[in-house]
């Protein structure tokens, strides 16, 4: 798991991390835009409208496939958060759902080609492809975020269950959410020191922050406050101007807060040191020998799925001979393999009549891709709408859009 793929120094802490999920989904948006206007280019169709489309998927796709997150997790991951308006709108982390943006993104993608008069069947053609482009390299995100993780992967004839049952099974580290989940689900076991109880009586694992917590994140606030501390003494000694004296003691205020929220923030990890007689670096040192079972690569398969649903829609889509058929197959094939994928992935509760959330879309899109091909046989080959583009300085007269469309 690498959640943060690197920093930038001298900005400010909050700013300076730069997020391995929020990276690759800038790669999965520029890469799949460019990929579509390449192939634009190739058919000679209006790579700004392409653009434009780009930019709408963007945003719909976003909201969408966080709206779908948030609607589904609302009562486990939100409801019960101090600000939960705020954590709605926090996506640097992650916390989207796939099938969210294809569902507001078609449709508003539609409304933009109706409004601007141009072939519906054509350009989402054209776009299909980049969408699964897209999606494998945002699950390459979910890898290194550590999110949609799959099911347990063992071998079987080990007693202790802690041996991949494949070369590439994964296994996470301590504090991550599948080793959580899979303490949840009595798959893992964890020392009493890691333990805390909530008031239920349910026991759970400490978190992650709070035993990889460094010195200077546990003692730097304290040792500020000292310092500003003896600088106000000082300067109260020695006389200083009353003005320097009350910025000094706003300081010292401050830092005592700081230093207040400080001692709140790691209150759990301080009772489980002075309980079981271990030093903060102890108790680092014993979470480190505890990660979660090997678990199914279910972000790779998705990725390498993605990358093969590109290159299937993109030949198709340079091959076929009616205008349309690509969304259509996107639809079906990517929701084929999505279904493959939920049987073996173990992050999304079984809360739809014994089927995760995504399955069921994934029911529901092979029937509206069965319904468009149906609806694409009824239209003529060729969208008459299809028309070459040509740049405004070009003399010659623009042509039906011929069989590279």
């Amino acid at each position: 798991m690498y959640p943060t793929l690197f920093r930038i120094p001298f900005l400010p802490e909050a700013w300076a991390d730069i997020k391995s999920y929020g990276f690759m989904m800038m790669v999965a948006f520029l890469g799949g835009i460019w990929l579509a206007a390449r192939r634009a280019t190739r058919v000679k169709a209006d790579p700004d409208v392409v653009l434009n489309m780009g930019f709408i998927a963007l945003i719909a796709g976003v909201v969408g496939a966080r709206l779908f997150f948030v609607i589904h997790y609302w009562d486990t991951r939100f409801a019960n958060r101090p600000n939960p308006l705020l954590a709605v709108f926090d996506v640097r982390g992650g916390g989207l759902e796939f099938w969210g943006g294809p569902l507001l993104v078609i449709p508003a993608l539609i409304i933009y080609l109706l409004w601007s008069k141009q072939s519906i069947r054509w350009y989402l053609d054209i776009t299909a492809p980049s969408l699964m482009f897209g999606m494998a390299m945002a699950r390459i995100g979910c890898l290194l975020n550590g999110c949609c993780w799959g099911s347990v992967c063992v071998n079987e004839h080990d007693p202790a269950r802690q041996e991949k049952g494949l070369p590439w099974a994964i296994r996470y580290p301590y504090g991550s959410p599948a080793m959580i989940q899979q303490f949840e689900f009595g798959q893992i076991e964890l020392p009493k020191q890691l333990l805390f109880y909530l008031p239920t009586g349910m026991a759970m694992p400490m978190l992650a922050e709070q035993v990889e917590a460094t010195r200077e994140q546990l003692d730097g606030p304290a040792r500020d406050l000292r310092r500003a501390q003896e600088d106000l003494a000082a300067a109260e000694r020695s006389g200083q101007d009353a003005s320097r004296i009350e910025r000094l003691k706003a300081r010292v205020e401050t830092l005592t807060q700081a230093a207040k929220a400080n001692d709140e923030r790691y209150q759990l990890l301080y009772k489980q040191c002075r309980q079981y007689g271990l030093s903060p670096s102890e108790l680092r040192d014993l979470s480190r020998h505890f990660r979660s079972r090997p678990a199914h690569p279910t972000q790779v398969y998705a990725a390498i799925t993605g990358l093969v649903l590109y290159w299937l829609l993109d030949t198709l889509f340079y091959y076929r001979k009616r205008h349309g058929v690509v969304l259509g197959w996107m639809l079906i094939l990517y929701s084929m393999a999505r279904m493959l994928e939920e049987a073996i992935r173990q992050d999304n509760p079984l809360d739809a009549v014994g089927l995760s959330w995504s399955s069921m879309v994934s029911v529901a899109m092979i029937v509206s891709g069965l319904l468009w091909l149906a609806l694409m046989r009824a239209q003529p080959l060729k969208s008459p709408r299809a028309v070459r583009f040509e740049l405004p300085e070009d003399t010659q007269s623009p042509a039906a859009a011929g069989h590279g469309g």
